[in-house]
């Protein structure tokens, strides 16, 4: 059994808003779905809580995914401006372990290409886990007293727009926290500007 000085808030800001795009990555599967089979994580435990969060990071479109045949959201290590509509977020609260293997998948690597900071960088530090595109580990605020990150990119590929799957999928993720197809639509248009 896990200890609570195993968990941290994962805070999601593409694909993984998604529920089932999330649970891919833990459980394994999705071969049937836009984004493709994944592998899974050691610990298959469903998260023991989600809610919605803000990234207080700049996220854009960018690069092109060939699993998603166009850009995908990356993030930088740098704050957000303050003019700045803020970041849609999902926090999933889960394992260590269970980050060490997200953050491997994103990159297409093994888990133990990761090297997680212990304690986890506290809000604004930034610690590299992996030698890929998403790279870094962001430390963000505490919620409810456990450690909180999102991923980032050191060197974030230049901005791609992204393939219309990809955008369904986080307006799905974003309609299962609540906001309404408007809402959506905005923070999207505004992913594509920045």
């Amino acid at each position: 059994m896990t200890g609570d000085s195993d968990l941290v808030w994962y805070v999601a800001y593409g694909s993984n808003l998604r529920a089932d795009r999330m649970l891919a990555y833990l459980v394994g599967g999705g071969h049937d779905r836009p984004w493709g089979n994944h592998r899974g994580a050691a610990d298959a435990t469903p998260p023991r809580d989600d809610r919605r969060a803000t990234v207080p990071h700049p996220v854009h479109f960018g690069g092109h995914s060939t699993r998603w045949d166009g850009g995908c959201c990356l993030c930088p290590a740098e704050p957000l401006p303050p003019e700045a509509l803020p970041v849609v977020g999902r926090a999933w609260l889960i394992t260590r372990g269970q980050l060490g293997d997200v953050v491997a998948q994103e990159n297409s690597l093994v888990t133990d290409d990761v090297t997680l900071p212990d304690p986890f960088p506290g809000p604004g530090q930034v610690v590299q886990v992996i030698d890929g595109v998403i790279d870094l580990l962001i430390g963000m605020d505490p919620i409810d007293g456990c450690p909180a990150v999102t991923f980032g990119s050191t060197a974030p590929p230049p901005p791609g727009p992204p393939s219309l799957a990809y955008r369904q999928v986080l307006a799905e993720g974003m309609a299962e926290m609540g906001l309404a197809p408007e809402e959506a639509e905005t923070h999207l248009v505004d992913l594509d500007r920045s």
